[in-house]
Parts: C-alpha cells; structure tokens; sequence
C-alpha cells in the first residue's frame, strides 16, 4: 500500500507527506478524510458491510489499516461516518437553495430535489446499508432508516412554519402535514417507481406527478393553490 499522504480526495492526488513525520497540514488532513470516507462508502455499496473488510477499504483508498482505525475506531464506526458524510453532502444544498416564491412553490421544490435524489444509485445503496445496521447495530443509528426522510419532513415543516400565522391553531399540526406531504410527493412516487414500475422515472413525469398531486391536496389545504397567498391562512 502506499503512504497515507498518496491517497487522493475528490480525484486529486494529495501533496505527499513531510519526510520528517508529525501531522499533516490541516487541509490535507481533511481531504484525506473526506477521500476515505468516500471510498469507504463506495466498498460498503459494492461489497455490502459484511464482505467489506478495513484491509480492503485502506488498499482502495490507498491508506494504512491503522490509520482508518486511528481516525474511526471500527468499521461500523467508519461506515455510520461515510454515510453521514455522503449524505450531509447531498442534502445541505438542498436546504440551501430553496427558492422565493408561494409556499406551493417551495414544497414542489423540495419535493423535486428530494425524490430525484431517493432514485439515485448510490443513494439506493446507502439505504440497505442503513437498513442492515437497523436491524445489526441499531444503537449505532444516528442516520434516518429512509434516506433523509426526516431531513425533508423537517424542511417542509419549516416552510409551513414560515407560512403560518403566531401561535395559530393550525400550528400544531405542522408536523402531521409535513410529513403527509413529504410522503404524498416523495415517498409514495418513489415507491411507484423503484416497486412497483408504473410510474416513470422521468424528470418530466415526477414533476407532472408532484403538480398533479398538490392541485388534488389544495381541494382541501387552500394555500397549496398557487392563486391564493402564501399564507395557511389564505
């Protein structure tokens, strides 16, 4: 294997590391964490935790067995940091880039961002890890079972909190509807088409889908109308 300092984060090599020893530079500390966390991950998909090994993941990551022991402690330790990482990485821009606009608007996005992410392969594959550690480690969940789920329901919450009135009754079903939403636009059409295949896995079918869905919800929850405000109120 090659020396620690070889491994490379992202797709670039890493400088190589000071002949007189000590810690490496903070930045390349981070990369080389951020690149084994990454290549962890990619061996715990193909392999499955099981027939993963710390010998396989530092030969990939071109690292030493020690040093994932050094930074981790275990491998279930590693693999519950590699997918907290890779999914950190996946739904903080979504948080971040929510657009302006109606409250309809903003659910539609998320809902959009959040199921094309929930079909991605690899994204796919970090569910049946979390699903084996559920069920072998389940003290070692800090990761929802369903892939962000409660990422998005949070989200969604925090845009109908946006859209309430202070202390306003409906304010305490703001969690029921969160989740109602999250499940009628992501969870339910995810199912459809990775179960049971009759829906397509199409940009231009899931928006028609999620469209479709909230002009049916907005018969009964007024402010997902686009015509009629932005508040729950309206």
């Amino acid at each position: 294997m090659k020396d620690d300092g070889a491994a490379s984060g992202t797709g670039s090599r890493l400088p190589a590391r000071d002949p007189r020893g000590g810690r490496p530079p903070q930045e390349v500390a981070a990369r080389l964490g951020h690149h084994i966390l990454e290549t962890a991950l990619a061996q715990f998909i193909a392999g499955g935790v099981e027939g993963t090994s710390m010998e396989a993941i530092a030969a990939a990551a071109q690292t030493s067995k020690r040093t994932l022991y050094s930074r981790f402690g275990s491998k279930l330790a590693l693999l519950v940091a590699a997918m907290e990482h890779s999914l950190a990485r996946y739904l903080d821009p979504i948080a971040a880039s929510v657009p302006r606009g109606s409250t309809r608007k903003k659910i539609a996005y998320i809902a959009r961002r959040m199921l094309d992410l929930s079909l991605q392969g690899d994204v796919v594959g970090i569910e049946a890890l979390i699903i084996w550690l559920a069920n072998h480690n389940p003290g070692m969940m800090r990761a929802q079972p369903a892939i962000g789920t409660q990422f998005g329901i949070d989200l969604m919450q925090t845009i109908l909190a946006e859209a309430s009135e202070p202390n306003s009754e409906e304010a305490g079903d703001l969690p029921f509807l969160a989740a109602f939403l999250f499940d009628a636009l992501v969870t339910v059409p995810r199912q459809r088409i990775l179960q049971r295949h009759d829906l397509h896995n199409t940009t231009r079918t899931k928006a028609a889908y999620i469209e479709r869905a909230l002009d049916l919800m907005a018969k009964a929850i007024p402010f997902l109308n686009e015509g009629r405000g932005n508040r729950l109120t309206s």
